[in-house]
């Protein structure tokens, strides 16, 4: 019998049945209690769904309901699309549409209303189910048989493409990613991030390995160390933003059972690595996640000699970087990086594309510029779309932003391109500084005078209030 990701959670109340599965604020819940709860929710969901195949869209908050919803929806023949809470009615009614869904399973304490929702009825304590008629529904594994999920892609650099993962490449991610990580039943989790965005390599690995998640919903850095040493976290897997709070966070509170700590979702500049690390007396490694992929590189060897890697290829992963003409590049080159390994994607269900017409001899290539070295370490310079070209040299916005965040009053800054009659592209930045903090553009810039090469020194500094986001929290990029 072929594997279905319900079989993770099954499993693990056979193997840690009085195990504490996850701590939710003063809810505690142990695996066989929460596989329990998903049983009652999946005999619900199944009289519900016309054909095995069928997709539905999971809106909730982080909790335990979202696991529950998660795999009842798919133990019940669904493909399921978790989308983030923090959208608006009309931004979730329009995800449906591409993914030809029109089953919404969403929080019924979050009391939204639909212009195109015909029926919205509660089907247990805490989920109401919602009808879109005017949303045609497919059958989505008639274009990929055995898939298990969709994942829009963050889109920051042009529009969300619909990826979809197979039961099977769950499994194949989480036993690979686990070679790096290596969670067992005795390790506790701290969350904070976005269970929509990030619930398979994470969430799913967790459960497969019967470790127990800590959810806090704050992500204040009192509020993190605070959960942590409560529970006696063994893990922190959480985004840059995350790590910079911690690092400039004034108190005296430690870690006193945090064993490892890795950043994720994006790249973070050195200072913060090296501050985190000083404050905590922790490593703080990086780690690459790719949804068409999963997480094939973690730092974990280098995390002081080499944070600004994102580490190795783990365990039956392949790296390499290409030119523009697909050749690869030798050792400490500069080009596309690619991957290829277990856990790929079945395709894209919008636009509508299988994975085998998009891969390049089995590579995929990410749209990331990265440099691989003699040990195997990947840098990652920045996103192939976003580079600004100044007189023929590139420029990686990443880059530059890195800077311009160690300036004392920068909360955040976006890079971007400007127009120039002589080299083409210039360099330009929006800022927002912190509140009580004033800054002038020539501050700036004198200050990045200090740190960078005449190229990448930007020529015109914008202050803004806030710094344009994906759903995900990347910057959006032109």
């Amino acid at each position: 019998m072929s594997f279905k990701t319900i079989d993770l959670l099954k499993d693990a109340a056979q193997k840690w049945p009085e195990s504490n599965a996850l701590f939710d604020g003063d809810v505690e819940i142990t695996y066989d209690a929460l596989y329990n709860e998903t049983e009652k929710l999946t005999q619900i969901l199944s009289t519900y769904i016309k054909e095995s195949g069928q997709g539905i869209a999971l809106v909730t908050g982080n909790n335990k309901h979202f696991i529950t919803g998660l795999f009842a929806s798919s133990a019940s023949g669904f493909v399921v699309m978790p989308v983030w809470h923090g959208l608006n009615s009309k931004e979730i009614e329009e995800s449906l549409t591409p993914a030809s869904i029109n089953l919404l399973l969403i929080e019924k304490s979050m009391s939204i209303e639909f212009p195109g929702m015909h029926r919205r009825g509660h089907i247990d304590e805490f989920f109401d189910l919602i009808i879109f008629p005017n949303i045609p529904s497919e059958n989505i594994t008639q274009k990929f048989p055995d898939a298990a999920f969709i994942r829009p892609s963050s889109g920051t650099t042009g529009s969300s493409k619909g990826v979809v993962i197979s039961h099977q490449a769950v499994k194949d991610r989480i036993e690979a990613a686990n070679t790096g990580l290596k969670l067992g039943s005795t390790d506790l989790v701290l969350w904070v991030l976005p269970m929509a965005f990030h619930f398979i390599v994470s969430i799913c690995l967790y459960i497969r390995n019967g470790a127990a998640l800590i959810i806090s919903n704050d992500f204040y850095a009192e509020t993190i160390i605070r959960l942590s040493n409560k529970h006696k976290a063994t893990l922190l897997y959480a985004s840059p933003l995350h790590y910079r709070l911690l690092a400039s966070y004034k108190g005296e509170s430690k870690f006193n059972t945090l064993k490892k700590a890795i950043c994720t979702s994006a790249g973070i500049e050195n200072e913060t690595i090296k501050t985190f690390a000083e404050k905590y007396n922790l490593p703080l490694s990086q780690a690459y996640g790719i949804i068409e992929i999963g997480l094939p590189l973690i730092n974990n060897n280098k995390d002081a000699a080499k944070p600004y890697s994102v580490g190795q290829a783990l365990k039956n992963y392949e790296l390499a970087v290409f030119d523009n003409e697909m050749k690869q590049l030798a050792p400490n080159s500069e080009g596309v990086f690619a991957i290829k390994g277990p856990g790929m994607f079945s395709g894209y269900l919008w636009p509508f594309q299988k994975a085998e017409n998009l891969l390049y001899k089995s590579w995929f290539l990410t749209g990331d510029i990265a440099r691989i070295d003699e040990e195997g370490f990947v840098t990652i310079s920045g996103r192939e779309k976003s580079v600004i070209n100044v007189s023929g040299n590139k420029v990686f916005p990443e880059e530059v932003e890195s800077v311009i965040r160690l300036y004392p009053a920068v909360s955040d800054v976006r890079v971007y391109s400007g127009q120039h009659k002589l080299t083409g592209q210039i360099v330009e930045a929006e800022v927002v500084l912190k509140k009580d903090f004033t800054a002038s553009g020539t501050e700036i810039i004198s200050f990045c005078r200090e740190h960078l090469s005449g190229i990448k020194i930007p020529q015109r500094i914008t202050f803004v209030s806030q710094i344009e986001k994906t759903k995900t929290g990347k910057t959006v990029r032109a």
